[in-house]
């Protein structure tokens, strides 16, 4: 399954702006983003569904964000995905 293209993502660039500032963090292709040179956050979509696959701890999971997604959508989405990242990143 491919990737969600960029222009569907443009309602969460702001979210990813900041992701692209944590620390270790790589984008090896745009959205498509790396914890030093293991995958970490990417997204997908199909029939109108959107979804991000992120990293867990040693696990992924997928997180649904949907399509103009609304400010908390978005919050709680951020919220989800920090806590995956630290998760990470103490190890």
């Amino acid at each position: 399954m491919g990737h969600t293209k960029p222009d569907d993502l443009k309602d969460l660039q702001e979210l990813l702006n900041v992701v692209r500032k944590w620390t270790d963090i790589k984008e090896k292709s745009q959205n498509v983003f790396y914890i030093k040179s293991k995958p970490f956050l990417h997204f997908h979509d199909k029939d109108g569904h959107r979804w991000a696959d992120v990293m867990n701890g040693n696990k992924g999971v997928s997180l649904d964000i949907p399509f103009q997604a609304t400010a908390q959508q978005k919050k709680s989405f951020a919220s989800e995905i920090l806590a995956c990242y630290q998760k990470i990143i103490k190890k």
